[in-house]
């Protein structure tokens, strides 16, 4: 079990904005702390992570190199992506969502019939790359800020490098994709200072902490006869149009990505202006919208800059 008593302990009380220049770091255009553990792990906290520190300390939910036991794996996810209930002061459903970054992997995203993918993309697709982890939070800030309340999404809290070190065969990752991350990655980080400046270390594995969402997916609801089969598709493509209209798109959008929920009552899902309220959860093929035919350059999937 990894301790991060220093930072944790000295600065956990101030404003997230008073603790230390050497604490400091900034990649993509996100602002974090990083908490270095006993066992040299790296925790990277949020401004959403940190008033909840005490909650998202890999103590709570990271014991022996493995997730907590009462952490549970979500179904439909395409990833390691897990479901951890941790102790929380005054909110007893409060529970982290564990990502486990797939970056420089073989994306292998998958396109199936009904699923809200333009074909006329169909090589853009297969060529995408996932995001990085700090690339993943930075996109994801980006929509929040352009999004507001319109479009909900899980809060980053955390990025967690534990110190144990792997093989890439190990971690699935093909060398040769390294190059791209470390040189956007490195020229982000030109503008800081030495000593502030963050790199990847491809022998450990990064997991991202987000603050879990209620709710069900869209399949579920229509399994579950919430939502028809057009509804269904309504839906999925409506909420792809919403993404391009603030200029982001995820390139393997299906119906697992999104969440609504059902009213108290059970007689049907939460709506606002008539509309089915839904969520998106899923980040690691977030990427800025170009517009079929459009010949700007662009952020490549597989990294940004904010």
């Amino acid at each position: 079990m990894e301790r991060f008593e220093h930072g944790a302990h000295l600065y956990r009380h101030r404003p997230f904005d008073a603790v230390p220049a050497p604490l400091r770091r900034r990649v993509f255009g996100v602002d974090y702390l990083q908490l270095r553990g006993k066992q040299a792990g790296d925790l990277y906290v949020t401004r959403h992570g940190w008033p909840v520190l005490a909650s998202i300390l890999p103590s709570q939910w990271f014991v022996g190199e493995r997730l907590s036991r009462i952490g549970r794996q979500l179904a439909g996810a395409t990833g390691a992506v897990y479901r951890v209930p941790v102790p929380h002061p005054v909110c007893p459903r409060f529970a982290l969502v564990a990502k486990f970054s797939r970056f420089a992997q073989d994306a292998l995203v998958s396109i199936a019939a009904g699923e809200a993918v333009d074909w006329g993309e169909h090589d853009r697709i297969a060529a995408s790359e996932f995001l990085s982890p700090f690339a993943e939070v930075a996109h994801l800030e980006r929509l929040r800020a352009s999004a507001g309340a319109g479009i909900p999404t899980k809060a980053p809290l955390a990025i967690y490098s534990p110190a144990t070190r792997y093989l890439d065969w190990e971690l699935g990752r093909v060398s040769h994709r390294r190059w791209w991350y470390d040189r956007v990655l490195a020229e982000d980080q030109a503008m800081q200072a030495e000593g502030a400046r963050v790199a990847y270390d491809w022998e450990r594995l990064y997991i991202l902490l987000y603050r879990w969402i209620d709710g069900m997916d869209a399949e579920e609801a229509h399994r579950q006869g919430y939502l028809s089969d057009a509804e269904l598709r309504d839906l999925t493509f409506g909420a792809r149009d919403d993404l391009h209209r603030l200029g982001w798109e995820v390139l393997d959008h299906k119906p697992r990505h999104l969440i609504v929920r059902p009213t108290p009552d059970a007689r049907g899902l939460v709506q606002r202006r008539g509309r089915t309220l839904w969520a998106l959860v899923d980040y690691e093929l977030l990427v800025p919208y170009q517009p079929e035919g459009a010949n700007t350059p662009g952020t490549q999937a597989g990294e940004g800059a904010a």
